[in-house]
């Protein structure tokens, strides 16, 4: 049978959940010369032969391009499972013990009554999490993911990519204008009073968020606001902070005023000039897009739910050292996993599904590929590919690997040495759940699982662009 799961020799070293984190200090020396006397030639002065940079291109990643410092981050971060399955398993215990403010305390309880569900509710949240992790989601871009398979131009490639980037910068910009102002607002503790007091007052004339607001919201922060600080800076050499927020500050007017709404409508129907993207949207006008956009609630598309928000204003009070010092490493190291998962380097769908189930805590992480390619020789069908990993509290850690293609199945599960009597059972229950959902079960291989399945074995074109030309911006 073919390699259908694709399970294959991950990359070493770049991988979030399989990492090799040997200590340097239990590391052999190397006692070799690195520099010998060449009197023929020129050597460097620091004892290698050649950069860094030079070592890492010869192994096809170079650190200082875009791609490089995405690998590079996946490299350095450490398990996202361990430090959720500590915090879910011990109900944040350790972070409560450490004195957290009164407020945070209760989104902690708040938190976990939400995470309080039944089978049935399980499987509406995972629902509502997957919906969250791809907000191009629906009739529209499963049309336009139709015609750039099919397109034969850049130009029209390019077009359709200009859309997408606009159309999200407009879905973001509830987020975005909050982020601003929330800039704005912390700049003002770095400032003179008399200037502070002038930055108030122009803050204070930004509009609430809604599509119309956005363009006097533009104009405003373009014309005023950001020369306004770009004076402050100039005036008083302030080259601190406030200078890093002014540019960041920057960074979010640019997409916000990207997000309006005329400017996708505009993208649409420079679209419609193409004959194969006006095929795919006759009868569709400009007008008809716009009136549907305006009438998104985008908060609730994108799977938005109200223990996310929980959650991330707990990761928020741990990241300022709230709950303890001891503590902040580890609100830190969730962060940055969850930043990096929301790289456009990252090819796949990841989320992150804590839960207490029926009374028992869990911490799940599931990864998505839609569109991966059959196993199968010299077939072109695509299908979908998950890798989910999943720890029972008092059960043990699970992984399941799975490929779906036209309503047959293969899956690949790991369980627990705890369960190993159990081994029939786990098989017979499979069987029996993928025949209430009237799923063919072709290949099924249970096993005890010694090692967890790593990212990069799973999901291989994570890192396939390692080869391919990348530049920093």
């Amino acid at each position: 049978m073919s390699n259908i799961l694709k399970v294959t020799t991950p990359t070493t070293g770049y991988d979030n959940n399989a990492i090799n984190r040997q200590n340097p200090s239990h590391q052999a020396e190397d006692m070799s010369i690195k520099n010998p006397v060449a009197p023929d030639r020129v050597v460097r002065p620091d004892g290698r032969n050649q950069t860094n940079n030079e070592q890492n291109l010869q192994k096809g990643v170079s650190y200082e391009s875009n791609f490089g410092n995405f690998v590079q981050s996946l490299r350095d971060l450490p398990r996202l499972e361990e430090v959720m399955t500590k915090m879910v398993f011990g109900g944040m215990a350790n972070v409560v013990e450490a004195g957290v403010g009164k407020g945070t305390a209760q989104e902690i309880q708040a938190l976990f009554r939400m995470l309080e569900m039944s089978p049935e509710k399980l499987a509406d949240f995972m629902k509502s999490q997957m919906a969250g992790a791809n907000r191009l989601q629906g009739p529209l871009f499963d049309m336009l993911r139709q015609v750039m398979d099919e397109a034969t131009t850049v130009e029209l490639k390019s077009g359709i990519l200009d859309f997408l980037k606009k159309y999200n910068d407009m879905s973001s910009g509830k987020h975005l204008l909050q982020n601003i102002k929330d800039g704005l607002k912390e700049m003002e503790g770095y400032m003179f009073r008399n200037d502070r007091e002038g930055l108030q007052k122009l803050a204070a004339r930004l509009r609430p968020y809604s599509m119309q607001a956005n363009t006097a919201n533009a104009q405003l922060l373009k014309g005023e606001i950001i020369p306004y600080l770009g004076k402050y800076i100039a005036e008083t050499r302030d080259m601190g902070k406030i200078r890093d927020l002014v540019t960041l500050l920057a960074f979010n007017t640019s997409r916000y005023e990207n997000g309006n709404l005329d400017r996708v409508v505009q993208a649409f129907q420079k679209l419609m000039e193409f004959p194969a993207f006006e095929k795919q949207f006759a009868g569709m006008t400009a007008a008809d897009l716009k009136a549907m956009l305006q009438n998104v609630d985008f908060d609730r598309a994108a799977g938005k739910m109200q223990w996310a928000d929980n959650l991330l204003n707990i990761m928020q009070a741990g990241i300022k050292g709230e709950a303890g010092v001891e503590n902040r490493e580890a609100f830190m190291n969730v962060m940055k996993a969850m930043l990096v998962n929301e790289s456009v380097y990252m090819p796949v769908m990841h989320v992150m599904i804590p839960a207490i189930l029926n009374g028992i805590p869990m911490f799940s992480e599931m990864w998505v590929d839609p569109d991966e390619e059959s196993g199968n020789p010299g077939s072109n069908e695509k299908g979908i590919k998950l890798l989910i990993k999943f720890d029972l509290k008092d059960v043990g850690f699970f992984d399941m690997m799975m490929y779906y293609e036209k309503g047959k199945m293969d899956m690949l599960i790991h369980y627990p040495e705890e369960l190993k009597d159990h081994e029939s059972d786990i098989r017979e229950g499979i069987r029996k759940i993928m025949s209430r959902n009237h799923l063919e079960l072709e290949y099924l291989a249970v096993e005890q699982g010694k090692e967890s399945i790593p990212v990069s074995a799973a999901f291989p074109k994570i890192f396939e662009r390692r080869n391919s030309i990348n530049v920093t911006i």
